[in-house]
């Protein structure tokens, strides 16, 4: 099967395959390279209030969201609560949104966390009031 079977709306607007060695990456008429992370689904929470996760200590990732290097952050740390929002963020599943990320957090450091584009954009979407803290 070609590419264009499962994509049929790019080879009507003109879109095709670029490759550059091993690398792939398929264009739409505008020119944009396509990007896994354009199109995969994340979680976002349908409220702040219902991300009761914990607000200091130390805590280690499930093995689905940190499946390889380090596991475990101390929430009092700048860096490591950055680094854990940003994995459960970009990874988790609505269950792992309520249970490790905290609202209060959230709207308070929001402006220092690094999310994926994407990500950033549906959250901001979802909660105005992120994009405030933001600027």
């Amino acid at each position: 099967m070609r590419w264009e079977q499962f994509f049929p709306s790019w080879t009507e607007s003109g879109g095709g395959v670029v490759a550059w060695g091993s690398l792939v990456s398929m264009n739409t008429q505008r020119g944009a390279p396509f990007s896994y992370a354009d199109i995969r689904p994340y979680a976002v929470a349908e409220s702040l209030d219902e991300l009761r996760g914990p607000v200091h200590g130390v805590v280690t990732l499930p093995h689905e969201l940190a499946w390889s290097g380090r596991r475990s952050f101390d929430l009092d740390d700048s860096y490591d609560l950055g680094a854990l929002y940003k994995i459960v963020l970009e990874e988790g599943s609505q269950e792992h949104l309520r249970a490790l990320l905290n609202g209060e957090v959230l709207r308070r450091h929001w402006g220092e966390f690094l999310p994926a584009r994407r990500v950033r954009a549906l959250w901001e979407e979802q909660f105005p009031e992120l994009r405030r803290v933001a600027a």
